[in-house]
């Protein structure tokens, strides 16, 4: 039987291979928002930065609106375009809802202020101040606008220990409130994986914050992620009710995606959006956590979700292996890995160069806080024995970004580089180059014909000018050909 898995067009590997990942906002500051008051957190270098991301069907395409620059449009949920629109960053944690009694979209931010359009891409009209009941500004936290299917626009937000909150919207003017917020449901520290610190370690204090409505069969699903986004266990939970207003109880499955301890380089995976996909199928957009130049720098990935046998909403992840695009598999949350296993993990590797204290081994050795770094100038590579041999069919390479500076004018631009096997160390054969390309992407997912192999090379044939060469993570993808199907 034919064991070759499918092409790029039809698998996907998280971190999001998404182009051109924006400018991070603490990079501007050079420290941590004063707003966030407890993390002051200085910047060491510029990077960028993508999170929080909210995706929304509309007139069959799709849009992502993440935090730090919007937005992206797919036809597919695979392959995206950055479509840059005004307002460009209107704050953390962006929302997004079609409104079909008037036919608007509305958006806002972590912010006091609401926009409108016919359209995602624009042009989006400035409804100004969101106002309470008693008619002054209030600036909301990690909105989200739902919108329920007898036409109430409902806003559901809160950051911090006191937990999720709700307003009604006015059904004549969805930017005032329709009378008093209510609180949905606040941290319990029964609830150990919602307590803060890397090891929960903190039973007094967490984030409870980036709300998500969902509703089936007549049922509200409300989600939410704790303990905090600088976390690597920061992750989902769920509360479930009958009305859009609450009482709220916890469903028995919790938390609902959260990344197994160790799992090194897609974690801290929460702040999320659902949606509709291919197929009735549902998807999972989700942060993951980065956090080298920064507590709060981050990436997106997405997997499939679902319903369990009582109900219970779950997401089917997060993975960091190939996956099935959306619209392959046709109930992709129970079935959805492509199954390759992960090959160059902490196995020999050389490097043409590499600059003090950063080795090639920190190019595989699972995990995204570390890396390879060797001078620019002039291609380098890195060699990984795979100590048998494997059929490959794909790779990811996440690149570091080493000396990026906006002021100075390095700035973002293709890395151009090529995959090479070899069976006997000596003979090699490009199995993938880009080489000439103009894709702005620094995270890369390839995949290529099956291929045997006992030695892959990744060399990097150029970077955006001013950089180093650099590789947090890289990753061959396959299985032994007498593993069977």
């Amino acid at each position: 039987m034919d064991q070759s898995p499918p092409g790029h067009d039809a698998t996907y590997c998280n971190p999001l291979s998404l182009p051109h990942y924006q400018r991070g906002r603490g990079s501007f500051a050079k420290t941590s928002p004063k707003a966030w008051g407890w993390l002051h957190d200085p910047v060491r270098r510029d990077f960028r930065e993508m999170a929080d991301p909210t995706v929304v069907r509309f007139e069959d395409k799709w849009y992502l609106f993440p935090s730090a620059g919007m937005l992206w449009e797919s036809s597919d949920l695979l392959n995206w375009t950055h479509r840059p629109i005004v307002p460009f960053d209107p704050g953390y944690a962006p929302t997004v809802v079609h409104h079909p009694s008037d036919g608007y979209l509305y958006l806002t931010a972590s912010c006091d202020r609401m926009w409108r359009a016919r359209h995602p891409l624009g042009p989006w009209e400035d409804l100004g101040h969101v106002l309470d009941e008693s008619g002054q500004p209030f600036r909301w936290s990690d909105p989200m606008l739902f919108v329920d299917d007898d036409g109430t626009m409902y806003c559901y937000h809160g950051l911090g220990t006191d937990g999720i909150y709700v307003a009604r919207m006015q059904r004549d003017n969805p930017t005032h409130f329709d009378g008093p917020r209510r609180h949905c449901f606040a941290f319990n520290p029964d609830h150990v994986w919602e307590r803060k610190g890397e090891y929960n370690q903190d039973p007094t204090v967490s984030y409870i914050e980036g709300a998500w409505v969902t509703k089936r069969r007549g049922e509200y699903y409300l989600q939410y992620s704790a303990n905090g986004t600088e976390w690597k266990n920061y992750g989902l939970g769920c509360y479930r009710s009958d009305s859009p207003l609450g009482p709220w109880r916890p469903q028995r499955r919790n938390p609902i995606l959260l990344a197994p301890r160790g799992q090194g380089v897609v974690n801290g995976c929460a702040h999320h959006s659902l949606v509709e996909g291919p197929n009735d199928t549902l998807w999972c957009f989700y942060t993951t956590l980065v956090r080298n130049e920064h507590a709060f720098e981050r990436r997106v990935g997405m997997d499939p979700a679902g319903f369990d046998e009582n109900g219970d909403l779950f997401v089917a992840g997060p993975t960091e292996t190939p996956q099935f695009a959306p619209g392959v598999r046709p109930d992709p949350a129970r079935d959805n890995a492509v199954g390759l296993l992960p090959l160059t993990v902490n196995q020999p590797v050389r490097a043409s160069a590499s600059l003090p204290g950063r080795d090639a081994v920190y190019a595989v050795d699972d995990s995204i806080r570390t890396w390879w770094e060797a001078p620019a100038g002039r291609p380098q590579w890195i060699k990984v024995d795979l100590q048998a041999v494997y059929q490959v069919s794909a790779a990811r390479t996440i690149f570091g970004d080493r000396g990026l500076n906006y002021a100075e004018g390095v700035v973002p631009s293709p890395y151009r580089y090529q995959l090479e096997a070899s069976v006997d160390g000596e003979t090699w054969t490009t199995v993938f180059t880009n080489d000439g390309s103009t894709d702005e992407r620094h995270i890369a997912f390839d995949a290529f014909p099956t291929t045997p192999m006992r030695w892959v090379r990744l060399t990097v044939l150029d970077v955006p000018r001013g950089m180093s060469v650099s590789v947090l993570e890289f990753t061959a993808f396959g299985r032994h050909e007498s593993a069977g199907d």
